[in-house]
């Protein structure tokens, strides 16, 4: 691909409903190739995940506990006083770009869009609403669809991780061509000193935000029936069910809680200290069905099985390029006899190891900066930035 970004140059404000997560902090580094880029977000108490990486960056974080999105009424009156402060906050910026995600941030950048029409907005869907999927969507859903839509005809890019999101909900109003699709891939830099540490006891590791807490459980559970060990790395994205996890672990010493990591310094040997990987979320939800979580790229990149549920995209890939084992999110056993599997079958473990090997070296040909530049130059030239 012929290269573009050494012709652009723009200065970029991420708007955010979070601190930058591992994801956007890849394309705060893209942009930092282009000039000068700052970060506007709240940080919320119920999703207290990540901090700030960059800083050469300024970052404004303000301490707005934004509700779920399920409580649309109250995150709408809630997110006022956000919508206040990043406004002000935009107007001495000045960006020429900016990149946001999520609803909140969408409807805020349009707003300042009306004042400053040479602006160009960046919209990326790491994940897809359930309230712009569903198969029988009720009133609220529709309005906040019906919304998403009005505020996305001013974007200039729309970014995917999953081409599926596209399939699924945007193609029906948006240009193909404004569409960049990048998949949550890690950057290779961040895995330099990854070395596989030999055990005697195979390790399962969840490594990421806590969630999902019945496939969590379940994987408690089979772990015990397995007889192996399990890593949980990573914060939670609600307190009240972590704790309920690690009690029912009762300080089991086959079970460990890394809690809160930093990305670039520990992933590495993070994922060093697992056998396989565990990536089994609920099916039922129509996100999660085909969304391509960046456990995916990781557990490719260390050459570590992954374990994923059935029914979904991930699992059609997984299959495809043999990476990996699907299971029931739902069935317990199914779960058991996976992980036999992986830890008493050598020659089945070492095949899925080989076939890491080869999707690894097609995935990982370009560096995934260079390959994001190009792309967000690339579009933004064309629309005139």
């Amino acid at each position: 691909m012929k290269s573009h970004h050494k012709n652009l140059s723009c200065n970029t404000c991420f708007l955010l409903t979070h601190v930058p997560n591992p994801r956007m902090n890849k394309r705060i580094g893209a942009f930092l190739e282009f000039g000068k880029v700052s970060v506007i977000c709240t940080r919320r108490k119920s999703k207290n995940i990540w901090e700030p990486e960059y800083t050469e960056v300024d970052h404004y974080i303000f301490d707005i506990d934004l509700p779920s999105s399920k409580h649309l009424l109250k995150r709408a009156l809630v997110s006022q006083s956000y919508q206040k402060k990043a406004l002000k906050l935009l107007r001495k910026i000045k960006p020429s770009v900016i990149y946001t995600e999520g609803l909140d941030s969408l409807m805020i950048a349009n707003k300042y869009k009306k004042k400053d029409k040479a602006v160009k907005i960046i919209f990326e869907v790491p994940d897809l609403r359930e309230a712009y999927i569903a198969d029988n969507p009720n009133a609220l859903q529709r309005i906040v669809a019906s919304l998403e839509r009005k505020y996305l005809k001013d974007i200039s890019i729309l970014v995917v991780t999953s081409m599926k999101f596209y399939d699924v909900r945007y193609s029906q109003f948006i240009d193909k061509s404004k569409v960049v699709f990048l998949p949550n891939m890690p950057e290779r830099s961040a895995f330099d000193g990854y070395k596989k540490i030999q055990r005697d006891e195979f390790t399962i590791g969840f490594i990421g935000g806590i969630r999902y807490m019945k496939q969590m459980k379940n994987l408690v559970n089979a772990a015990k029936k397995a007889n192996c060990k399990t890593l949980f790395a990573g914060a939670a994205v609600n307190q009240k069910d972590y704790q309920e996890l690690v009690d029912c672990c009762h300080d089991d010493p086959n079970f460990v809680f890394t809690g809160k990591y930093v990305y670039k310094r520990d992933i590495a040997n993070l994922y060093a200290m697992v056998d396989c990987v565990f990536s089994v979320y609920d099916a039922d939800n129509p996100n999660v069905r085909i969304a391509l979580p960046n456990k995916l790229y990781e557990a490719i990149l260390c050459e570590l099985p992954i374990i994923v549920a059935k029914g979904t995209y991930l699992a059609e890939l997984v299959d495809e390029w043999g990476v990996g084992v699907a299971v029931s999110h739902k069935d317990e056993d199914e779960l058991v006899d996976a992980i036999r599997r992986l830890k008493e079958d050598k020659a089945f473990y070492q095949s899925i190891v080989e076939n890491c090997k080869k999707q690894r070296d097609i995935l990982f040909q370009r560096d995934i900066y260079e390959e994001m530049r190009d792309q967000f130059s690339k579009h933004l030239l064309e629309s005139g930035v």
